[in-house]
């Protein structure tokens, strides 16, 4: 009996830790444990030793192999699909493509997927790297479109970076990696990964007791990935460089010899009262080297693609100085997570970007009409965006709910149109709107989600000389010539040609 129940304990304590190569090195130590206690002898250790090794050996897993310098590798993966109405309305004072009427409402239905497969490598030496292989090419989006005679769709990489924390405050990547910065899809579009390098620094300071450590998940690189178990302030510094646009330095046009960076500071500020209220202020500066010829988004449509209108021009990245403050305040209510949250900015360089990009040289050669256009508009100074939002509950579990709202206002020389969300006012400028998402997780790994957006016209007749008039001298649509001359590839109306959007989405998110 005394044998038995030896037996017992040594099978079960193996089998709940699993009978894996991968955690053999546990198993092992509990064995030994078992044998300090008495409750096994050595043979009888050595013999649940080998017959774990010759199951395994029976196993896949077996033929499986990873190099000793790897300590953990984390595959991951997620499917979406995804129903989607959209409705977009012109200005009305935009004429149509063909005939004299005033432009229709472009509106979509349509049914999409996106999938992605990742994996991420925990080295050692502090070391980690992984990369994601997704559905699209868009930059700001991996959807697919359904109903394409069957056709099958192209894999990309999404996805690849290296990274290295050489002390517990501070982490550097480099490459194709998730975006290290502390902000709302005010600013970017949660789905672009930027490319460039990034420097996270944090510093936590106990007021009272000891904070929780660092995030090790490779997933987890932004600042403030600490949530400290008791009052603290957490004070960090990140910097992000990403190359924008890489041109030809040795084209002999002249026009796109620069190359164009993205650089961007931010101050994350965290004070915790305990671990589930907190207030968080992030006061950032973000600007652009300029000069090169950013070609055009890798999102095009109007909504189609992935949804983005873009500005494309040798001036896109010009007069771009913002200063931004994003943040929220944390704390349950009724033991249920509530989160206020916002974002900020201001573009210094607003009404010079406007002047000069989107009327000056950037979109026509200035004309009398132009500069009369230019004179017209020269005091608009559209350089604020703002977002104020709540949001009651989370999703991290079977049963989990939420829902969250938000307000907004984009002026037309407020931020970069490339990099906001694609789905809110389809990426146009001079919107303001809201956004709606309900969120609930039928199991741990199945979620489902209904987004509604709804976005109209901050100023009317943005560009007009005059109320209700077409923009004299300046194309307003695409591949048209304007009314009195000029150029045929204008992005006007691709950046405040909207007087209104809707859209609603319905996913199911399947996690593996």
């Amino acid at each position: 009996m005394k044998t038995m129940t030896k037996h017992i304990f040594a099978v079960a304590g193996v089998l709940a830790l699993g009978l894996t190569a991968v955690k053999a090195q546990t198993d092992g130590a509990l064995l030994d444990a078992l044998v300090k206690k008495g409750l096994l002898s050595d043979k009888e250790a050595d013999d649940i030793r080998s017959s774990e090794e010759k199951d395994y050996n029976t196993t896949a897993g077996s033929k499986l192999s990873m190099g000793s310098y790897i300590s953990k590798l984390t595959i991951y993966g997620d499917v979406r699909f995804r129903y989607e109405y959209a409705d977009e309305k012109g200005q009305s004072s935009l004429p149509s493509p063909v005939g004299g009427a005033h432009t229709n409402d472009n509106i979509i239905e349509r049914y999409r997927y996106r999938l992605r497969v990742g994996a991420d490598y925990t080295y050692s030496d502090n070391f980690k790297a992984g990369f994601e292989l997704e559905s699209g090419t868009a930059n700001d989006s991996a959807n697919q479109s359904l109903g394409s005679q069957y056709g099958k769709d192209a894999i990309n990489i999404g996805l690849v970076y290296g990274q290295w924390k050489p002390t517990d405050w501070l982490t550097l990547t480099g490459g194709k990696q998730r975006n290290p910065l502390y902000t709302t899809d005010l600013m970017w579009d949660p789905d672009i990964n930027p490319e460039g390098g990034s420097e996270v620094a944090t510093f936590t300071f106990p007021i009272g007791g000891e904070s929780a450590p660092l995030s090790n998940d490779p997933k987890e690189v932004r600042s403030l990935a600490a949530v400290p178990s008791s009052m603290s302030l957490t004070v960090g510094l990140t910097a992000f460089q990403g190359i924008y646009s890489d041109d030809n330095e040795f084209n002999a046009t002249g026009t796109d010899k620069t190359d164009v960076w993205q650089f961007v500071e931010q101050v994350p500020v965290q004070f915790n009262f305990d671990k589930d209220t907190f207030v968080k202020v992030v006061p950032g500066f973000d600007t652009y080297t300029s000069g090169g010829n950013t070609g055009q988004s890798g999102s095009t449509g109007t909504p189609g693609g992935g949804g983005t209108q873009n500005f494309e021009s040798i001036n896109a990245a010009d007069d771009l100085a913002l200063v931004t403050a994003p943040g929220e305040v944390d704390w349950k209510l009724w033991d249920q997570p509530m989160k206020f949250y916002w974002d900020f900015d201001a573009n210094l360089d607003g009404k010079s970007r406007i002047q000069n990009v989107y009327l000056g040289d950037g979109i026509v050669t200035a004309g009398a009409t132009e500069l009369a256009t230019q004179r017209q508009n020269r005091d608009l100074g559209d350089n604020v965006a703002w977002l104020a939002g709540l949001q009651v509950g989370q999703n991290k579990k079977k049963g989990d709910w939420s829902i969250k709202g938000d307000f907004r206002q984009v002026g037309l020389g407020a931020n970069d149109p490339n990099l906001q969300d694609s789905d809110w006012g389809d990426s146009f400028l001079n919107q303001q709107g809201i956004k709606i998402c309900s969120t609930y997780n039928f199991t741990d790994f199945l979620v489902g989600t209904i987004s509604v957006y709804d976005t109209w016209d901050y100023k009317s007749h943005l560009l007009n000389g005059n109320a209700g008039q077409n923009p004299t001298g300046l194309p307003v649509t695409t591949g048209v010539a304007a009314t009195g001359g000029g150029t045929t590839a204008s992005t006007i109306q691709n950046l405040a040609g909207a007087s209104q959007t809707q859209r609603v989405q319905v996913d199911l998110l399947w996690k593996f």
